[in-house]
C-alpha cells in the first residue's frame, strides 16, 4: 500500500476553486443585491405606515434631523412707508401706520424720501413682495415738501421717459394718501395726486384707492386731516389683511389713471372695475393716448353711420374724413366765438355790479362832501 496515497491532496480542491471562480463572483454579488432590496422596502414600508398614523395637519418634514414646518405661499413680505414731510404731519402719521401694520405680524420700514435714492432701490420693489405707502404733503404753489422734492422730480422724468417704459415697475404694490388744504383749491393734494400718477405710468399696481387729507376742517370729510388719515388707514389695514390671505378685494384698479373709482356711483364703471387684473397694459395703453379724431358717434350725421356701417370705398372714405373735419372745424369756431361772447357779457356785469356796489357809493359820498363841509367850518370859525 502506497503511504503517498492516504496523504490528503489540497491542491486538487483549490485548482477546482480557481476554475469556477466566476459563479462564485456571481453568487455574491446576487446575494448582496437581494440584500439591498429587501433593505429598501423594508424602510419604505416603514415610512409609509409613519405617514398614515401622523395626520396631514401635523405632519412636519425631517430634514438633517431637524424638524421643520411646512413652507407656505407668501403674499405680503412686508410693508415699506415713505413719507415726505415739512411740518412733521406725515411722519407722524408713518409711525401710526407702522403700529397698525406691525399688529399683523408684519415687517415694517418707515424711510423718509429725503434719504431715498429711487434710481437704485425702487426697482427692488417689483419682485420683494413689499406694499409701499406713500404719504406725501402738498406745499407752497402745489409743489411737494424739500424732503420729497428729488424723489418727485425723478418719478416725473421717468414716467415720460421711454427707456423706462410702461412697465418698469410691474409688479410693484403701492398705496398713496396725500395731506393738502382744500383752502388752496387749484393745488390741493396736488402732489399725492401726481405721485399716484406717475407710479401707475410706470406700471405699478394701487392696492387701493388714494386718501386724501384736508387740513380745511370745515371742508374735511371727517372733520380733521387726522380724522381722514385715520379712515383711510382703517380701509388700508383691512385690504392689507386680504392680500395676506391672497384674496383680492375690489378696489380702485392700476388702470385707474386719477386713483379715485367711483364704481358706486356708475355701474358701467364698476363693470369694468372686474377687469382691472386682465389685459393690464391694454388698458393702460388705450387710456392714455388720446385719440386725434374723435370715435363718438354723435360727430357723425346720420348719412354718415350708414355709409361707415356699410362696406366703403377708399375715394369715399376720404370725402367722408374731409366732411367730419370740416365740421369739427366749424364746431370749434362756434364755441370759441359763444365763449368770447360769454367771457365779454360776464366782464360787463361784473363792471355794473361794481359801479353800484352801495360800500363803493357811500365811499365815493364822503369822499365828495367831506371838502364841502371842511370849508363851512373854516368859514365859521373865521367869523366868530
Amino acid at each position: 500500500m502506497d503511504p503517498s496515497a492516504d496523504t490528503w491532496d489540497l491542491s486538487s480542491p483549490l485548482i477546482s476553486l480557481w476554475i469556477n471562480r466566476f459563479y462564485i463572483y456571481l453568487g455574491f454579488a446576487v446575494s448582496i443585491s437581494l440584500w439591498i432590496c429587501v433593505q429598501i422596502v423594508i424602510k419604505t414600508q416603514g415610512k409609509n405606515l409613519q405617514e398614515k398614523s401622523v395626520p396631514k395637519a401635523a405632519q412636519d418634514l425631517m430634514t438633517n434631523g431637524y424638524v421643520s414646518l411646512q413652507e407656505k405661499d407668501i403674499f405680503v413680505s412686508g410693508v415699506k412707508i415713505f413719507y415726505g414731510s415739512q411740518t412733521g404731519t406725515a411722519k407722524g402719521f408713518a409711525t401710526v401706520l407702522a403700529e397698525a401694520v406691525t399688529s399683523l405680524d408684519l415687517p415694517v420700514a418707515i424711510i423718509n424720501l429725503k434719504e431715498y435714492d429711487p434710481d437704485d432701490h425702487l426697482i427692488e420693489e417689483v419682485t420683494s413682495k413689499n406694499v409701499c405707502v406713500f404719504l406725501v404733503a402738498t406745499y407752497t404753489d402745489g409743489l411737494p415738501t424739500e424732503s420729497a422734492e428729488w424723489f418727485c422730480k425723478w418719478l416725473e422724468e421717468a414716467s415720460i421717459d421711454f427707456r423706462f417704459g410702461k412697465t418698469y415697475l410691474k409688479g410693484m404694490r403701492y398705496a398713496v394718501f396725500g395731506l393738502g388744504n382744500s383752502a388752496y383749491a387749484s393745488h390741493f393734494n396736488k402732489v399725492g395726486k401726481n405721485v399716484d400718477k406717475w407710479l401707475w405710468m410706470l406700471g405699478a399696481h394701487r392696492v387701493m384707492s388714494r386718501g386724501e387729507g384736508d387740513c380745511d376742517v370745515v371742508k374735511s370729510k371727517h372733520g380733521s386731516i387726522e380724522a381722514d388719515f385715520r379712515a383711510w388707514k382703517t380701509k388700508f389695514i383691512s385690504q392689507l389683511q386680504a392680500l395676506q390671505k391672497g384674496e383680492r378685494k375690489k378696489s380702485c384698479g392700476s388702470h385707474c389713471k386719477k386713483g379715485k373709482c367711483e364704481s358706486h356711483q356708475h355701474g358701467s364703471e364698476e363693470r369694468e372695475e372686474g377687469s382691472h387684473e386682465q389685459d393690464e397694459l391694454h388698458h393702460r395703453d388705450t387710456e392714455e393716448e388720446e385719440p386725434f379724431e374723435s370715435s363718438s358717434e354723435e360727430e357723425f350725421g346720420g348719412e354718415d353711420r350708414q355709409s361707415l356701417n356699410s362696406i366703403v370705398d377708399v375715394e369715399d372714405l376720404g370725402k367722408i374724413m374731409d366732411h367730419v373735419k370740416k365740421e369739427k372745424r366749424e364746431k370749434e369756431q362756434q364755441e370759441e366765438k359763444s365763449g368770447l361772447f360769454r367771457n365779454m357779457g360776464r366782464n360787463e356785469d361784473s363792471e355794473r355790479r361794481a359801479m353800484i356796489t352801495p360800500a363803493l357809493r357811500e365811499a365815493l359820498t364822503k369822499q365828495v362832501h367831506a371838502p364841502r363841509e371842511r370849508r363851512l367850518l373854516q368859514t365859521h370859525i373865521l367869523w366868530n
